[in-house]
C-alpha cells in the first residue's frame, strides 16, 4: 500500500447510524464495514439543520453550510411568501462543488446518485442522477452515451407505500414487496457504479444508496427487534428477514467497490444523516402562535371550510385555501415545517412578505427574542419540547441565510412536526396531541447523528475518533487528492486521519475561493415531472 491515496472512493449510505451498523459489525453480520472500521478511523458525522438530505448532501459536495450553499430543505422556502416553493434542483445549489474544484484541476471525477445532481451537470468524467430526477428521464447521465451502461432497467428510486397501515389485510404483502424492490435497486445501482468503477478513469468516485433511509423511515422498531405490538410477532419477523440483508448486501458491495477502486484508492463510508425513533407526541407551532395572539385567524373559518368542501373539486379547490384560514394582514409570524423534528418561524415583515405588518429593527427584533424565549421555554409534562430554537444568523452564515426563517427549530426526541401545514395545526384545539400519520407511519426519523469510516493509504489506524462535520469532509477529500482547498470552505480537513507520512506528503495548501459555474438546462420541464417527483 502507498503512502498516500492515488483517488478516492466514497459510499454514501443514506441515513446510516451506528445505533445499527456498530452491533451488527461487531457481530460479524457485515463484515467489509467491520475491516474498514478496524483499519482506519471512525466516528460520528454531524449533519446539518435540518438532518435531511438535499441540504446535507449539498453540504457534503461544496464544504459549505446552507447560508452559503443555498439549500435549506426539499423546497425553496417560504422566504418572501406565505408558502413553500418549489421542489429544489441542482439549478438551486449555488456553490462550487467537489465535481467542479477536482474536474478543474484536472483531475477526473465520477458521481453517481449524489444529490442535488438534476439536471445533470458536465464534469470532467462522468455523472449520474438522483432522486430529483423524474421516474422514467432519460436525460440522467453525463455524457450520454453512457446511458447504455445504466440499462432500461436502470432506476434511481422508488415511490414509498402511502398508508402502510398495520392494521390492513395486505399490510404484510405491501411490506415484503416495497423491500423486494428496494433490494433490487440496491442491486441495481452496485452493478452500475462497479462497471463504471472499472471501465472509467477517475480520480474520486462517490455514489449514494438510499436504501438505509427507506427502509428505517418504516421498520426502524422492527431492525431493533422491537416490533410494534399490533404487529403479528411472525409478520415483524418476516419484515426484519426482508430487511436486514439489504444491509448485507451493501456490506458486501462497499467490498466489492474497495476491491475494484483498487489497492491506492482511500475509501470513505459516509451518511447525511443518522437515525431514531419517530417521535410520539405531536406539537402544534401554529396552533401555538394562534394562541399567543400572533397568527390571526378568520372569523368564523372552519364553518366556511365545511361548507366549502360539499361544492364540486374544481371550486373546492379555489376556495378551501390556506388564504381562507389566516388573516395574513393581521399575523406576526407562522410556522414552516421543514421535516419530522425541523421547522422554521417566519416573521411577516413589512416589505418582504406581500402583507407584512412587522417593521424591520426594533419591532423585528423584539419580536424575533420574544417568540424564541417563548418556544425555548414550552414543556409537556415538566420536559423541554425543543432542543434548539435558534436565531437563523446563529446556525447559518452566508450570503443565502436570509432564504432561511427567522427561527429555527429543532425538537426533542419525544416530540415531532407534521407536515399537513396551517389548517390542521388551526383546526385542532390543543398545542399537543398524539404523533399519528395515517399518510407516511414513520416508525424512525432522521436523527443529526450520522457515521464517517476512513480507511486506505494515508489513513492512519486510529479506531474509534472524534466526531466531524459533514463540513469537513470536502476539504478533507480535496487533501487526500493533493488539491488546493479554497478558503470559502466552512471546516479544517480532517488532518488528524492521516498517518505521519501521509500528513508530510500531503501539506493543506488554501485557494481563494471562486463562484460556481451556472448550471444550463430548465430543470423540470413540466409540472407533471415535479408532481412525480414530488410523489
Amino acid at each position: 500500500m502507498s503512502a498516500v491515496p492515488r483517488r478516492v472512493l466514497v459510499i454514501g449510505l443514506d441515513g446510516a447510524s451506528f445505533r445499527l451498523l456498530a452491533p451488527w459489525a461487531a457481530a460479524g453480520e457485515l463484515p467489509e464495514l467491520a475491516k474498514l472500521m478496524a483499519a482506519g478511523c471512525h466516528g460520528e458525522l454531524r449533519s446539518t439543520f435540518p438532518a435531511l438530505t438535499p441540504p446535507a448532501w449539498s453540504t457534503f459536495v461544496t464544504g459549505k453550510n446552507p447560508g452559503k450553499h443555498g439549500v435549506f430543505s426539499f423546497r425553496a422556502l417560504a422566504a418572501r411568501g406565505y408558502a413553500s416553493g418549489d421542489l429544489v434542483t441542482a439549478r438551486d445549489l449555488r456553490a462550487r462543488t467537489l465535481w467542479e474544484i477536482v474536474g478543474d484541476a484536472g483531475r477526473r471525477v465520477g458521481a453517481v446518485n449524489v444529490p442535488p445532481a438534476y439536471p445533470v451537470r458536465p464534469v470532467n468524467g462522468f455523472m449520474v442522477s438522483c432522486l430529483l430526477a423524474p421516474p422514467g428521464a432519460t436525460d440522467i447521465v453525463y455524457p450520454p452515451e453512457l446511458r447504455a451502461v445504466l440499462g432500461d432497467d436502470y432506476e434511481i428510486a422508488t415511490e414509498p407505500p402511502r398508508a402502510l397501515r398495520r392494521d390492513a389485510p395486505d399490510y404484510r404483502a405491501r411490506c415484503l414487496e416495497y423491500l423486494a424492490h428496494l433490494r433490487q435497486l440496491a442491486e441495481r445501482r452496485l452493478a452500475v457504479t462497479e462497471r463504471l468503477c472499472t471501465e472509467q478513469a477517475w480520480d474520486l468516485l462517490a455514489v449514494v444508496f438510499y436504501e438505509p433511509d427507506r427502509i428505517q423511515h418504516f421498520f426502524w422498531d422492527y431492525l431493533l427487534g422491537d416490533a410494534p405490538p399490533d404487529v403479528d410477532p411472525a409478520v415483524a419477523a418476516e419484515i426484519a428477514a426482508a430487511a436486514r440483508p439489504i444491509y448485507r448486501l451493501l456490506d458486501a458491495g462497499i467490498g466489492r467497490l474497495v476491491r475494484a477502486a483498487g489497492p491506492d484508492a482511500a475509501t470513505l463510508i459516509v451518511s447525511d444523516h443518522g437515525f431514531g425513533p419517530a417521535p410520539t407526541r405531536l406539537v402544534r407551532v401554529n396552533r401555538w402562535l394562534a394562541d399567543a395572539g400572533r397568527l390571526r385567524v378568520r372569523r368564523g373559518w372552519r364553518l366556511r371550510r365545511r361548507l366549502v368542501r360539499r361544492l364540486p373539486g374544481r371550486l373546492r379547490d379555489r376556495w378551501d385555501t390556506v388564504d381562507a384560514a389566516v388573516d395574513w394582514a393581521g399575523t406576526r409570524a407562522w410556522c414552516e415545517v421543514i421535516e419530522v423534528r425541523s421547522a422554521g418561524v417566519w416573521l411577516n415583515v413589512a416589505g418582504r412578505q406581500p402583507q407584512g405588518c412587522v417593521r424591520p429593527g426594533a419591532e423585528y427584533d423584539a419580536l424575533r427574542e420574544e417568540l424564541r424565549r417563548g418556544l425555548a421555554a414550552l414543556r409537556e409534562d415538566g420536559k423541554p419540547v425543543f432542543e434548539l430554537v435558534a436565531r437563523r444568523e446563529d446556525v447559518y452564515h452566508g450570503p443565502y441565510t436570509e432564504l432561511a426563517p427567522d427561527l429555527l427549530l429543532y425538537t426533542a426526541p419525544r416530540h415531532g412536526l407534521r407536515f399537513d401545514g396551517l389548517r390542521p395545526e388551526l383546526r385542532a384545539r390543543a398545542v399537543f396531541g398524539d404523533f399519528v400519520d395515517a399518510v407516511w407511519p414513520f416508525t424512525g426519523a432522521h436523527d443529526p447523528a450520522g457515521v464517517y469510516v476512513a480507511a486506505g493509504p494515508g489513513i492512519a489506524a486510529r479506531g474509534g475518533v472524534e466526531a466531524a462535520t459533514l463540513e469537513a469532509l470536502a476539504p478533507t477529500i480535496l487533501v487526500l487528492l493533493g488539491l488546493p482547498v479554497p478558503d470559502g470552505m466552512d471546516a479544517a480537513p480532517l488532518t488528524s486521519w492521516l498517518t505521519p507520512e501521509a500528513a508530510a506528503a500531503l501539506p493543506v495548501r488554501h485557494v481563494p475561493d471562486a463562484d460556481p459555474t451556472p448550471l444550463e438546462g430548465e430543470g423540470y420541464r413540466s409540472e407533471a415531472e415535479r408532481a412525480q417527483v414530488e410523489a
